[in-house]
């Protein structure tokens, strides 16, 4: 990290019991009992892979705040793949809007592949125990609705 010695010091790391330096990728993985090194669970933050590239989806959200003027909006990777997902739906903190209009905004400040394929009015959230969106109850929506 070019002349930003704490995000350096943070992103490389040595292990206890360890003399080697390690990356922080920000990947979740564990070991596998079949022999396999290293199982890819998803990622540690909200970035995501879609068509080879990198998104943070916090980026999708501060953007969707901004173009629909509301306070909470949620980005999730959907459908899943094994590389990351596919697109992005968006959850809007809000009863009604203009979903054309701010579908038309999007595309003229976010790149195609981070433009969300569909977005949803969502005017209460689900929680998790911490109190923040829990963004795995709305990944269950999304799998509810579409074997329904």
């Amino acid at each position: 990290y070019w002349k930003d010695p704490d995000k350096t010091a943070a992103a490389f790391v040595t292990p206890p019991g360890r003399s080697t330096l390690f990356y922080r990728t920000g990947d979740r993985v564990r070991r596998a009992r079949d022999g396999a090194p290293l199982v890819y669970l998803g990622r540690i933050d909200n970035q995501i892979k879609i068509q080879g590239y990198r998104v943070e989806l916090e980026e999708v959200e501060s953007i969707l705040r901004e173009t629909a003027g509301i306070e909470v909006a949620i980005a999730v990777g959907w459908p899943v793949n094994p590389s990351g997902a596919d697109g992005i739906v968006a959850f809007l903190g809000a009863t009604s809007a203009d979903l054309d209009a701010i579908r038309d905004r999007l595309k003229l400040r976010l790149p195609p592949y981070m433009v969300p394929r569909e977005i949803r009015l969502q005017p209460e959230f689900p929680l998790n125990a911490n109190g923040k969106v829990d963004r795995k109850a709305l990944r269950a929506q999304l799998e509810s609705s579409e074997s329904s």
